[in-house]
């Protein structure tokens, strides 16, 4: 359990005011918003390292309120920034050793954290030796190491190559099952694949709390402007075929749902996955359209449309008991006719797997 209310007010005199109350027991929840709208400030005050009126209670301790305040070194929070902050005369093994010397007992290890984020050749290097992406994943293992009970992430992954992430993102997901994670970031594909709750900040207050998938469907939050990038379907794969470069999926509910077919260069590890849909790369029909090179045609229902200052319509359509985005031009809705309840056919150009 998180629960704060927090009231900052800087010298020049920007305020912010964030409230809010969310289960934390395991999991990732990302904090979003646009840049200035307070997302490092609501982190830096969680953590005790601003100060504010107000009050922050986490798994039912009191770490601030009128009568009382816990320092950071008291909260057992791991700390992981934009930048790394690791001493750069000493090498990575004693970096983690200052870690290790913290805590009595930590479920992490230096070897194993070596192992499993791949620096086990780097542990007598220095820090000046190291790349960024290096330098991140012992800032990650020396946070972990403190044996945290809360994880605090400040887009840590913003200025590291896509290799970089592709490995440390499955491992914060990994960890985020034994430690709650609390984690900025600007990125959509991050946001969808690590959260399992989001807080949503607009100038300088929480706007929303939730599943991403709910919020970015809410077309009375900022985020509406972000409908562009798509949201993400919950499929399971069925069938991977190595000649076509494809993986068959099927969407997940209730019951047996439609195929998808994504390019993969291998059989996919894991039956459950999730896609994400770029609302730009959905064509709207009436029937489906044959005689092309469009492998993938979804049969969906119109259940909400909004129109853009460009002359374009954001639709979002149903599809078995999941929803995405479909961006046409106005002429086109007109065209087409189309309403709340029109049922169409949508066919997807392209598509990208997140997990």
């Amino acid at each position: 359990m998180l629960k704060f209310n927090i009231k900052k007010t800087f010298n020049d005199e920007k305020s912010f005011h964030f409230k809010g109350d969310l289960n934390l027991p395991s999991g990732v929840c990302t904090i979003f918003g646009d840049s200035g709208a307070g997302k490092t400030t609501l982190l830096r005050c969680l953590m005790g390292l601003e100060s504010f009126d107000g009050e922050v209670y986490f798994s039912h301790q009191e770490w601030c309120s009128s009568e009382k305040f816990v320092k950071i070194e008291k909260r057992e929070i791991g700390a992981v920034f934009q930048e790394p902050r690791l001493f750069p005369h000493l090498n990575v093994k004693q970096n983690l050793k200052l870690a290790v010397a913290k805590v009595g007992k930590s479920p992490f290890t230096i070897d194993s954290l070596a192992k499993q984020l791949g620096f086990e050749d780097l542990l007598k290097h220095r820090v000046t030796q190291l790349s960024g992406g290096q330098k991140q994943r012992i800032a990650i293992a020396r946070a972990l190491l403190t044996n945290p009970q809360l994880l605090m992430m400040d887009e840590p992954l913003s200025s590291l190559d896509e290799s970089s992430k592709k490995l440390l993102l499955p491992f914060i997901k990994r960890v985020s099952l034994q430690i709650p994670v609390i984690y900025i970031t600007h990125s959509i594909k991050e946001l969808f694949y690590l959260s399992d709750n989001m807080i949503l900040i607009n100038n300088g207050e929480v706007e929303a709390i939730g599943e991403p998938q709910n919020l970015f469907l809410n077309s009375k939050l900022s985020l509406a402007k972000f409908a562009h990038e798509g949201l993400v379907l919950n499929v399971l794969a069925k069938e991977f075929y190595e000649e076509d470069g494809l993986i068959e999926v099927m969407l997940k509910g209730k019951v047996e749902g439609q195929t998808l077919f994504i390019s993969a260069e291998d059989t996919p590890k894991a039956n459950k996955m999730q896609v994400r849909i770029n609302s730009r790369d959905v064509i709207i029909s009436l029937k489906p359209i044959v005689g092309s090179s469009l492998l993938n045609c979804l049969s969906a229902e119109v259940v909400s449309f909004s129109q853009k200052e460009n002359q374009s319509m954001i639709l979002t359509l149903k599809v078995d008991l999941q929803y995405i985005y479909a961006r046409i031009t106005l002429r086109s809705f007109n065209n087409l006719k189309l309403s709340v309840g029109s049922q169409v056919y949508a066919h997807v150009k392209t598509m990208s797997i997140l997990n």
